[in-house]
């Protein structure tokens, strides 16, 4: 195993969050928050040496990788960078633990959106700080789909698979910062539109900057607490929910759109068949939402349904999409967005694909003898090709069942420790507000934070990725 290529890409990812550290610090300078500002610049100068140490270290590491090193460069990454990230944290009174705070770096990292801070009640750089790792865990999570992901092949028939980036065997590494940095630029832009939009509709700028930052990577945490509507207009929510669809659809269609700059490029959108099940997911939620909340309330629910279809969850009004029963809410959740996206959940494309197997084998139980080959968007794919999503849908549903189990033995009641495991493992933080009003992160005990903490980690990482790390083959030369 190639570790000196891992630890050089560890280094690397250590010195882009002290660039982040940087940011924040030169900003809380200009909030006038000089004890946090200077902070952020010493934890930036302190992380930005310890990732030059560890390139250092790496500098003469083989220029090719296998994809076993890119399942442990995977796993250690969002094991490690949430370790990086809480420091900022641990200075704030409100966090009074190391769980904690590492609970709240995991949470904005990979983009879940769960906290049990008060928005109002910490430093504008904090706020600017969660912002920030929420979008550059959307980037993160929509790189390593195209990249680590698609080179694990661990969907079988190619779920992650995009037709725009093409990988050649030993160069997985390397085309990280290339497609990571299409990828930046994309949502980059697709942020600055949104901001300028929500700012003009009459946000406050700094309200503005955080949203757009935090709903094009579906990350669900807000500069405010309460609902949307008291400094959001009606436009520009519709502006957010419209960037939250956007980081819920594939990545590779929306450069594929930006690149050809011609409106015929935007019906790309519309062919997509994970983007119809977005849609379709969103329809469903509204079609509900009339039933539960009546015609008054159809614009909260048509807003809230794309939040939350999104994994993004925001909270528009006091009557919404949370008077739809939780049931709906936690099975809509767990399906998900685009595979090629920062969303989370079990994805569309698979879901579908299990649908058309299942289907499938209900007819050859009819006909035994009938030779019918499962067909999807015009392919033929073969059987065995779906025995790793029906694992993935396996390892899935037992991870949801070990978060429920564990978070009702740590305290919670059984209705609230569903309501949480689904929240974490689809990273869609929000939806224990929407399911349970009455229970809040503040409210858990710190062994319930960890298990969350794990939950949405393994949601994030991909189910069998970390299964794979326990299979004594994998280790074997």
């Amino acid at each position: 195993m190639a570790f000196s290529r891992i630890l050089l890409w560890l280094g690397y990812a250590l010195i882009y969050y002290a660039v982040l550290m940087l940011v924040t610090g030169l900003a809380g300078f200009l909030f006038g928050e000089f004890h946090q500002a200077r902070l952020f610049l010493f934890l930036a100068f302190i992380i930005t040496t310890l990732g030059l140490i560890i390139t250092f270290i790496g500098q003469n590491a083989p220029t090719r990788e296998n994809t076993r090193d890119a399942l442990v460069f995977l796993v250690i990454f969002w094991v490690l960078i949430p370790l990086v990230t809480c420091l900022p944290y641990l200075s704030l009174p409100q966090v009074p633990s190391f769980a904690v705070a590492y609970f709240e770096a995991a949470s904005a990292t990979t983009t879940t959106g769960a906290s049990t801070l008060n928005p109002d009640t910490l430093p504008k750089s904090i706020i600017l700080w969660q912002s920030l790792l929420q979008w550059s865990g959307g980037v993160m999570v929509a790189t390593f789909a195209v990249v680590l992901l698609a080179a694990l092949n661990l969907t079988g028939i190619g779920v992650h698979r995009s037709t725009l980036f093409t990988l050649k065997k030993g160069e997985i590494f390397s085309r990280l910062i290339s497609i990571g940095r299409l990828i930046a630029v994309l949502y980059g832009l697709i942020s600055f539109i949104s901001f300028c939009f929500i700012m003009i509709s009459g946000t406050p700028a700094f309200e503005a900057l955080c949203l757009s930052l935090t709903a094009i990577s579906t990350g669900g945490l807000v500069p405010r607490s309460g609902i949307l509507a008291d400094y959001v207009s009606g436009f520009g929510v519709l502006v957010l929910a419209l960037t939250c669809l956007l980081g819920a659809a594939n990545v590779s269609v929306l450069w594929d759109v930006l690149r050809r700059h011609n409106l015929k490029a935007v019906g790309a959108l519309f062919d997509n068949v994970e983007h119809r099940g977005l849609l379709a997911l969103v329809i469903i939620l509204i079609i509900a939402g009339f039933l539960s909340t009546g015609a008054a309330h159809l614009y909260t629910v048509l807003i809230e349904a794309m939040f939350m279809v999104s994994s993004t969850g925001y909270d528009y009004h006091v009557i919404g999409i949370d008077m739809v029963p939780a049931s709906l809410l936690i099975a809509l959740a767990l399906v998900g967005g685009s595979a090629l996206s920062t969303a989370g959940g079990i994805k569309i494309i698979r879901m579908l694909l299990l649908f058309r197997h299942l289907r499938t084998d209900l007819d050859r139980m009819s006909h035994p003898l009938r030779v019918k080959p499962v067909k999807f968007q015009g392919r033929t794919v073969e059987d065995k090709a779906f025995l790793s999503i029906w694992m993935y849908f396996f390892g899935y549903t037992l991870v949801f069942s070990f978060g429920i189990t564990a978070l009702a033995a740590s305290g919670l009641d059984f209705i609230h420790a569903v309501s949480a495991a689904a929240s974490a493992l689809s990273n869609t933080g929000p939806l224990l507000a929407a399911t349970n009003p009455e229970i809040a992160y503040a409210d858990m005990n710190v062994l319930s934070l960890v298990i969350l903490t794990i939950v949405m980690l393994l949601g994030r990482i991909e189910i069998l990725a970390v299964f794979a790390l326990f299979a004594p083959s994998f280790w074997r030369s």
